[in-house]
This record gives structure tokens, C-alpha cells and sequence, in this order.
């Protein structure tokens, strides 16, 4: 909610904020208000010490939320061992915390990064086959690494010849690119792969604008470009020589409006509310609380009366919600939100007040999303 990733906080707030007024004005989740209690994950150190005193202190039934991945493993163990509540993560992307063993009470609704990482594999062997040096530039931590390993091993599956150069992994939150800039250029890369997010995939292209970086590679692709926090941070900055690729757990353009409406009437409620387009986590979060109603009212059907919450689980497994990203299918195998991943090119467009995404490339579940508690990721 703070600090140099507040924006993913108060975009996750506003989206849970639209779809708990939407519930409670139609009568609430079988005649019950529902309330929401918000606390900062911004304090790290606090985290184990925030979600217990919201189950034990102010009886909270259910979890959403979460932005890091190290948090979401650090508090996994803790839901399952002793606050038994179900745990809905709607942003943390590591393959460990749903595809390394099945949880009970852990359920994801976000896109997690392999697929992601999969399908930019795909879009780099199918659309520059004379793509030899590949190169990696990414946050120094669980995120960074997983992410090139999926990426790096799904692209020699696909092209056994290109050359993966050595990873870069500068520091969460560094404000100088400059040397991490200089040293991609003179590995002299087809392609670089990304999966710096927030202010640092800004900061980094901001900078690699004015360095030439984009005039000695082909093309930059970024797992985490689809955000419109980072596409305002960026603001004119769009490099004019390479092609650049983004991606994300949700862009507000996708599913067309013109074809699926609950993400146009998404997108217009919360334009007309905030001002601004939905950065995906405002459609994780909001798909997050429409999950725990469909699945309360899925175990109320069976039974005849409000469900226990081992039943609620048991209807959070194979639920399919109608998300603003498309429908997704919750698999009761790992618990993991299941649907379409997209790939597309950034572009100024006079018609938006930041860059954006066009020209999608998508991808359907069945070709990148690998099996239920399978991952290329080291446990």
C-alpha cells in the first residue's frame, strides 16, 4: 500500500473496493454483508505478524491479496498449518507456491509467470527464428531467477541453438540501470528477455531509451510490461527501433470488449470511478472476491445451508469465475486460476493517455500452461 510499489496495493484495493460494493448492493453473499479489513504488506517484517492478527484478532474468514512471492511462501505454511483459512493470492507469480505441492487452503487466480514465460518462449521462436544471442535482465531474487530459468528452458526446447548469455539480475529497486545497461549492450543480444516490474521495468527503459539500448537490440521482451502503472511511469519514453513485448496477468483491452462484456463493464466502472484503466491486480483482486461468492453459493446449492469451510474449498476446486480477464477455471489438481495468456507490442496511441499494449499475440491455456503440479522450476 506504501512505498515505491504502493501502486499495486491501491490498484488491488480499488478493484476488491468495486467488486465488494457491486456484492453488497445486490444483497450480499446470501443475505451477508460483506466487510474487508486492509493491512500493508509494504511492512515485511510485519506480514506473518498482519495476517495472523486479521484471522485470530479480527476474525477474518477469508485472504486475498499478496504481492511478493517470497511473502506468499513465507505465509503458505502458516495458513496451512495453523489458521486454516482459504488464501486466495491474486498476484504472486512463483510456480512454488501452487506447482511444487498441492495446498489445501492456498488458491491462485492470477496468471502465475510460467505460462507467461512459456508463451514468450513461443513468440520468440515462431516470430524471429534468426534469433541466435539471447540475454536476461531481471530482479535479483526468486522471481528474477525462475523466470529466466522457465523462459531459457522452454526457448532451447523450441531453438536448441540459440546462445543464453549470462544473466543480469540488478537489485530490487535500483535507481541506476547504467552499468547493467552498458554490460547488455556489449554482449551484443538478438534478444533480451525481462522480468523487471513496477517502477524498475519504468526506470530501466526510461534510461535504456537515452543510453541506445534499443538501437543495438532487435527486440525487449518483459513479462510484466502489462501494467498501466509502469505504461504511465514510461509516459512518452516508447523506444522507436525494436519491437518491444509485454505481458501480465490481465490488460484491459482483453477480452474485447465487443465480445465479452464483463470486461468492458469493468474497465468503464472503474474509469468512471478512478480515472484511470485497471492495472491487472485490480482485476486479480476483484476476481478474487467474486470467487469466494460463487464458491459460497456453488456449496450452499449442494448443502441447504451456509457451508462449512472445508466445503467452500471443495467448491473453490473446479469453479470457473467469469473474471475480467476471461473466464477462469480454478483446477482442483493445484488449486492454480487457468486461462488465456497474451503477448503484445508497445505503442503510443493518441486515443490513451499512456502507452499501451497492441497488435496481441494470445495464447490458450492448453498451449502454456503446463500440467497440475508440474514446473521446470527447482522446489
Amino acid at each position: 500500500m506504501t512505498g515505491k510499489f504502493g501502486t499495486y496495493g491501491d490498484m488491488a484495493k480499488k478493484g476488491l473496493e468495486i467488486a465488494l460494493e457491486e456484492i453488497n448492493a445486490a444483497g450480499g453473499i446470501l443475505g451477508r454483508e460483506v466487510q474487508y479489513v486492509i493491512r500493508d504488506e509494504a511492512e515485511r517484517e510485519q506480514v506473518l505478524t498482519n495476517i495472523r492478527d486479521m484471522v485470530e484478532r479480527d476474525k477474518v474468514e477469508f485472504l486475498v491479496g499478496i504481492d511478493s512471492s517470497g511473502d506468499s511462501l513465507k505465509i503458505a505454511p502458516v495458513i496451512e498449518d495453523e489458521l486454516h483459512v482459504p488464501f486466495i493470492v491474486t498476484h504472486a507469480a512463483t510456480p512454488k507456491l501452487t506447482e511444487c505441492k498441492k495446498r489445501k487452503y492456498v488458491f491462485r487466480v492470477s496468471m502465475y509467470e510460467e505460462p507467461i514465460d512459456l508463451a514468450a518462449a513461443k513468440l520468440v521462436a515462431e516470430r524471429y527464428p534468426d534469433a541466435k544471442r539471447i540475454a536476461n535482465i531481471g530482479p535479483d531474487y526468486a522471481y528474477g531467477y525462475d523466470s529466466w530459468k522457465a523462459f531459457s528452458t522452454y526457448l532451447k526446447k523450441f531453438k536448441p541453438d540459440v546462445e543464453l548469455l549470462e544473466p543480469v539480475y540488478p537489485k530490487l529497486g535500483t535507481p541506476d540501470f547504467g552499468s547493467y545497461i552498458d554490460q547488455l549492450i556489449a554482449m551484443e543480444p538478438d534478444v533480451v528477455f525481462s522480468s523487471l516490474w513496477g517502477g524498475d521495468a519504468a526506470t530501466f527503459i526510461k534510461q535504456a531509451v537515452y543510453k541506445g539500448f534499443f538501437k543495438k537490440v532487435k527486440v525487449y521482451l518483459n513479462a510484466m510490461l502489462g501494467a498501466t502503472d509502469t505504461l504511465k511511469a514510461i509516459g512518452s519514453d516508447v523506444p522507436k527501433e525494436a519491437e518491444v513485448w509485454g505481458s501480465g496477468r490481465y490488460w484491459f483491452e482483453y477480452p474485447p470488449h465487443d465480445v465479452y462484456t464483463p470486461n468492458k463493464l469493468f474497465v468503464e466502472k472503474f474509469k468512471k470511478r478512478y480515472g484511470e484503466y485497471p492495472a491487472y491486480v485490480a482485476a486479480t483482486s476483484y476476481t478474487a472476491l467474486y470467487a469466494i461468492k460463487h464458491a459460497i453459493e456453488k456449496a450452499y446449492l449442494l448443502k441447504g445451508a451456509w457451508p462449512t469451510t472445508e466445503e467452500i474449498i471443495s467448491a473453490l476446486e473446479g469453479l470457473t469465475v467469469p473474471a475480467p480477464m476471461g473466464p477462469v477455471y480454478i483446477r482442483p489438481e493445484d488449486h492454480q486460476g487457468v486461462y488465456e495468456v497474451f503477448w503484445g507490442k508497445l505503442t503510443l496511441d493518441p486515443a490513451y493517455p499512456h502507452p499501451v499494449l497492441k497488435d496481441l499475440v494470445i495464447f490458450g491455456p492448453g498451449e502454456v500452461f503446463p500440467p497440475p503440479l508440474t514446473t521446470v522450476v527447482e522446489c
